[in-house]
């Protein structure tokens, strides 16, 4: 396979991984589940966290601080969620 090939590839598996975390994502609003979206939310500032490394890879300030800072405001808002449901 080509470097293009290999690049579509990638790129579809990564679609396919976005399309399951929006579905999963949705799943809290349906359900109530607050487990649920604590278990999403980890997910999302792993993701988040995951992109600012790789961000750090590549030596890209934009996409190295826009994801770290998402994954901040995530973890900030889950620990308020957290704390709100004791």
């Amino acid at each position: 396979m080509n470097e293009t090939g290999n690049a579509r590839t990638i790129a579809f598996y990564g679609c396919a991984r976005s399309v399951a975390l929006v579905v999963a994502s949705v799943v809290p609003f349906f359900t109530g589940s607050t487990e649920w979206l604590e278990a999403i939310a980890w997910i999302m500032i792993l993701v988040q966290a995951g992109d600012a490394v790789i961000g750090t890879t590549i030596d890209d300030r934009m996409k190295t601080f826009g994801p770290a800072c998402a994954s901040l405001a995530n973890l900030l808002a889950l620990l308020w969620l957290i704390q709100s449901v004791q």
